[in-house]
Protein backbone atom coordinates (compact mmCIF):
# COMPACT_ATOMS: atom_id res chain seq x y z
CA UNK A 1 0.00 0.00 0.00
CA UNK A 2 1.27 3.40 -0.64
CA UNK A 3 1.64 6.42 1.34
CA UNK A 4 0.36 10.05 0.32
CA UNK A 5 2.89 12.03 1.66
CA UNK A 6 1.71 15.13 -0.07
CA UNK A 7 -0.26 16.24 3.83
CA UNK A 8 3.44 16.13 5.30
CA UNK A 9 5.02 17.95 2.98
CA UNK A 10 4.82 21.58 5.20
CA UNK A 11 7.42 20.11 7.97
CA UNK A 12 8.83 17.14 5.88
CA UNK A 13 12.18 19.03 6.15
CA UNK A 14 11.59 19.52 9.60
CA UNK A 15 11.68 16.13 10.91
CA UNK A 16 13.94 14.38 8.42
CA UNK A 17 16.07 16.52 6.67
CA UNK A 18 19.44 17.69 8.95
CA UNK A 19 21.75 19.15 6.25
CA UNK A 20 25.47 17.59 7.91
CA UNK A 21 23.69 14.58 8.04
CA UNK A 22 22.15 14.82 4.46
CA UNK A 23 25.81 16.61 3.18
CA UNK A 24 28.07 13.78 4.87
CA UNK A 25 26.31 10.59 4.94
CA UNK A 26 23.52 10.35 1.84
CA UNK A 27 24.71 12.94 -0.24
CA UNK A 28 28.42 11.25 0.12
CA UNK A 29 27.22 7.79 -0.57
CA UNK A 30 25.18 9.06 -3.82
CA UNK A 31 28.03 10.75 -5.20
CA UNK A 32 30.61 7.71 -4.33
CA UNK A 33 28.53 4.66 -5.62
CA UNK A 34 27.44 7.09 -7.92
CA UNK A 35 30.61 7.98 -9.12
CA UNK A 36 29.34 11.62 -9.71
CA UNK A 37 31.42 14.27 -11.15
CA UNK A 38 30.87 17.53 -11.39
CA UNK A 39 29.26 19.13 -13.93
CA UNK A 40 27.10 16.11 -14.92
CA UNK A 41 23.65 15.56 -15.33
CA UNK A 42 21.56 14.45 -12.23
CA UNK A 43 17.64 13.20 -12.24
CA UNK A 44 16.26 13.19 -8.69
CA UNK A 45 13.99 10.49 -9.36
CA UNK A 46 11.27 10.77 -6.11
CA UNK A 47 12.75 14.02 -5.24
CA UNK A 48 10.30 14.86 -2.52
CA UNK A 49 11.03 18.75 -0.75
CA UNK A 50 14.32 18.66 -2.82
CA UNK A 51 16.74 18.10 0.07
CA UNK A 52 19.61 16.44 -2.29
CA UNK A 53 18.51 17.95 -5.33
CA UNK A 54 19.36 21.43 -3.28
CA UNK A 55 22.91 20.45 -2.46
CA UNK A 56 24.56 18.92 -5.63
CA UNK A 57 22.79 21.98 -7.17
CA UNK A 58 26.14 23.93 -6.59
CA UNK A 59 28.37 21.48 -8.65
CA UNK A 60 25.64 19.90 -11.00
CA UNK A 61 22.74 20.48 -13.52
CA UNK A 62 19.90 18.64 -11.44
CA UNK A 63 16.28 18.23 -12.23
CA UNK A 64 14.30 17.58 -9.22
CA UNK A 65 10.89 14.80 -9.98
CA UNK A 66 8.39 13.90 -8.39
CA UNK A 67 4.80 12.85 -8.22
CA UNK A 68 3.39 15.09 -5.52
CA UNK A 69 2.85 18.96 -6.31
CA UNK A 70 2.61 19.79 -2.17
CA UNK A 71 6.48 18.27 -1.98
CA UNK A 72 6.84 20.45 -5.39
CA UNK A 73 6.07 23.26 -3.81
CA UNK A 74 8.60 23.04 -1.60
CA UNK A 75 11.33 21.94 -3.48
CA UNK A 76 11.37 24.71 -5.65
CA UNK A 77 11.29 27.43 -2.86
CA UNK A 78 14.61 26.18 -2.70
CA UNK A 79 15.67 27.75 -5.98
CA UNK A 80 18.58 26.52 -8.05
CA UNK A 81 17.18 23.44 -9.46
CA UNK A 82 14.33 22.41 -12.05
CA UNK A 83 11.50 20.67 -10.52
CA UNK A 84 9.33 18.34 -12.36
CA UNK A 85 6.20 16.75 -11.38
CA UNK A 86 5.46 13.28 -13.31
CA UNK A 87 4.70 10.08 -13.30
CA UNK A 88 8.00 7.57 -12.34
CA UNK A 89 6.77 4.56 -14.55
CA UNK A 90 6.47 7.38 -17.74
CA UNK A 91 9.41 9.75 -17.27
CA UNK A 92 8.87 13.08 -19.38
CA UNK A 93 12.40 12.75 -20.74
CA UNK A 94 14.29 11.68 -23.91
CA UNK A 95 16.72 8.79 -23.80
CA UNK A 96 20.18 9.18 -22.23
CA UNK A 97 18.99 13.32 -21.06
CA UNK A 98 20.60 12.23 -17.51
CA UNK A 99 24.43 11.31 -16.75
CA UNK A 100 23.05 9.67 -13.41
CA UNK A 101 19.95 9.28 -11.27
CA UNK A 102 19.55 8.85 -7.91
CA UNK A 103 16.62 7.30 -5.88
CA UNK A 104 16.60 7.87 -2.29
CA UNK A 105 14.29 5.56 -0.11
CA UNK A 106 11.94 5.37 -2.87
CA UNK A 107 11.40 2.18 -4.22
CA UNK A 108 9.42 0.63 -1.19
CA UNK A 109 6.79 3.50 -2.34
CA UNK A 110 6.32 2.04 -5.99
CA UNK A 111 4.00 -1.32 -6.65
CA UNK A 112 6.57 -1.75 -9.98
CA UNK A 113 9.75 -0.68 -8.77
CA UNK A 114 11.24 -3.29 -11.59
CA UNK A 115 8.73 -1.14 -14.46
CA UNK A 116 10.30 2.19 -12.50
CA UNK A 117 14.01 1.16 -12.89
CA UNK A 118 13.55 0.30 -16.49
CA UNK A 119 12.05 3.58 -17.15
CA UNK A 120 15.12 5.10 -14.88
CA UNK A 121 17.58 3.48 -17.00
CA UNK A 122 15.91 4.63 -19.95
CA UNK A 123 17.25 8.53 -19.14
CA UNK A 124 19.66 8.03 -17.73
CA UNK A 125 23.56 6.43 -18.03
CA UNK A 126 24.30 5.44 -14.52
CA UNK A 127 21.52 4.44 -11.48
CA UNK A 128 22.38 4.62 -7.36
CA UNK A 129 19.92 3.56 -5.26
CA UNK A 130 19.58 4.22 -1.48
CA UNK A 131 17.68 1.88 0.76
CA UNK A 132 17.17 0.33 3.78
CA UNK A 133 17.58 -3.67 4.08
CA UNK A 134 15.17 -5.39 6.09
CA UNK A 135 17.00 -8.48 6.37
CA UNK A 136 19.69 -6.73 8.74
CA UNK A 137 17.66 -3.77 9.77
CA UNK A 138 16.52 -2.87 13.66
CA UNK A 139 14.76 -0.15 14.89
CA UNK A 140 15.65 -0.36 18.95
CA UNK A 141 12.80 0.93 21.46
CA UNK A 142 10.68 1.87 18.68
CA UNK A 143 10.07 -2.05 17.93
CA UNK A 144 8.40 -2.63 21.75
CA UNK A 145 6.67 0.46 21.12
CA UNK A 146 5.36 -0.44 17.19
CA UNK A 147 4.73 -3.90 17.07
CA UNK A 148 4.22 -4.62 13.61
CA UNK A 149 5.92 -1.65 11.94
CA UNK A 150 8.86 -3.98 10.76
CA UNK A 151 6.96 -6.51 9.37
CA UNK A 152 4.91 -4.10 7.35
CA UNK A 153 8.05 -2.67 6.00
CA UNK A 154 10.21 -6.00 5.08
CA UNK A 155 6.87 -6.06 2.82
CA UNK A 156 7.55 -3.19 1.50
CA UNK A 157 11.23 -2.26 0.81
CA UNK A 158 12.50 -4.67 -1.92
CA UNK A 159 15.62 -7.11 -0.84
CA UNK A 160 19.03 -6.05 -1.75
CA UNK A 161 19.47 -8.89 -4.47
CA UNK A 162 16.56 -8.25 -6.20
CA UNK A 163 16.93 -4.50 -6.42
CA UNK A 164 20.29 -5.76 -8.04
CA UNK A 165 18.20 -8.02 -10.28
CA UNK A 166 16.15 -5.33 -11.22
CA UNK A 167 18.50 -3.18 -12.19
CA UNK A 168 19.98 -5.99 -14.55
CA UNK A 169 16.92 -6.64 -15.98
CA UNK A 170 16.48 -2.62 -16.81
CA UNK A 171 20.32 -2.73 -18.58
CA UNK A 172 22.38 -1.91 -16.13
CA UNK A 173 25.69 -3.32 -15.39
CA UNK A 174 28.73 -3.90 -12.97
CA UNK A 175 26.68 -3.54 -10.10
CA UNK A 176 28.26 -1.81 -6.71
CA UNK A 177 26.77 -2.54 -2.98
CA UNK A 178 27.64 -0.80 -0.39
CA UNK A 179 26.29 -1.34 3.01
CA UNK A 180 27.08 2.13 5.68
CA UNK A 181 26.45 2.67 9.41
CA UNK A 182 24.60 6.05 10.01
CA UNK A 183 24.95 7.06 13.80
CA UNK A 184 22.70 10.35 14.60
CA UNK A 185 22.82 12.01 17.66
CA UNK A 186 19.24 13.88 18.75
CA UNK A 187 17.46 14.58 22.15
CA UNK A 188 15.02 12.90 23.39
CA UNK A 189 12.60 15.32 22.59
CA UNK A 190 13.46 15.79 18.80
CA UNK A 191 13.53 12.25 18.59
CA UNK A 192 9.81 12.32 20.02
CA UNK A 193 8.98 15.37 17.54
CA UNK A 194 9.73 13.58 14.90
CA UNK A 195 7.60 10.41 15.87
CA UNK A 196 4.77 13.01 16.78
CA UNK A 197 4.81 14.14 12.97
CA UNK A 198 5.15 10.90 11.82
CA UNK A 199 8.69 10.75 9.79
CA UNK A 200 8.48 7.26 9.07
CA UNK A 201 5.93 6.53 6.27
CA UNK A 202 4.72 3.25 7.56
CA UNK A 203 3.16 4.99 10.67
CA UNK A 204 0.84 5.74 8.30
CA UNK A 205 0.00 1.97 7.85
CA UNK A 206 -0.04 0.79 11.23
CA UNK A 207 -3.22 -0.93 12.54
CA UNK A 208 -5.68 1.21 13.76
CA UNK A 209 -4.77 2.46 17.68
CA UNK A 210 -0.91 1.11 16.75
CA UNK A 211 0.65 4.49 16.47
CA UNK A 212 -1.15 6.17 19.47
CA UNK A 213 -0.48 3.35 21.52
CA UNK A 214 3.32 3.39 20.80
CA UNK A 215 3.86 7.19 20.92
CA UNK A 216 2.01 6.96 24.31
CA UNK A 217 4.69 4.69 25.37
CA UNK A 218 7.68 6.20 23.65
CA UNK A 219 6.50 9.33 25.78
CA UNK A 220 6.83 7.43 29.58
CA UNK A 221 9.62 5.03 28.12
CA UNK A 222 11.98 6.83 26.40
CA UNK A 223 12.73 10.04 28.84
CA UNK A 224 13.01 7.21 31.52
CA UNK A 225 15.52 4.85 29.61
CA UNK A 226 18.01 7.68 27.77
CA UNK A 227 17.59 10.97 29.97
CA UNK A 228 18.17 13.88 27.48
CA UNK A 229 20.16 12.12 24.97
CA UNK A 230 19.00 9.67 21.90
CA UNK A 231 21.51 8.22 19.79
CA UNK A 232 19.80 6.27 16.55
CA UNK A 233 21.80 3.43 14.84
CA UNK A 234 21.50 2.68 11.26
CA UNK A 235 22.65 0.78 8.60
CA UNK A 236 21.34 1.89 4.92
CA UNK A 237 22.73 0.27 1.36
CA UNK A 238 23.30 1.71 -1.67
CA UNK A 239 23.06 0.22 -5.14
CA UNK A 240 24.96 1.55 -7.93
CA UNK A 241 24.88 0.03 -11.68
CA UNK A 242 25.84 0.90 -15.32
CA UNK A 243 25.02 1.08 -18.92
Amino acid sequence: MAVDYSRHAADYDRVRADEAVDREFWLRGLVEVGRLQDGERVLDFGAGTGRFAHLLATTNRVVALDSSNAMLRVARAKGHFECVEGDGYRLPFRGDTFDLAMVVMVLHHLGDYGAALREVARVAHRVVVATSDMATRRLGILEEAFPTLLAIDRNRFPPIPAIVRALEAAGLRDPIVDDRALVRRLTTEEQLDRVRHRYLSTFDLLPPGEYERGLRFLEREMPRRYGDRFEISARFTFVGATR
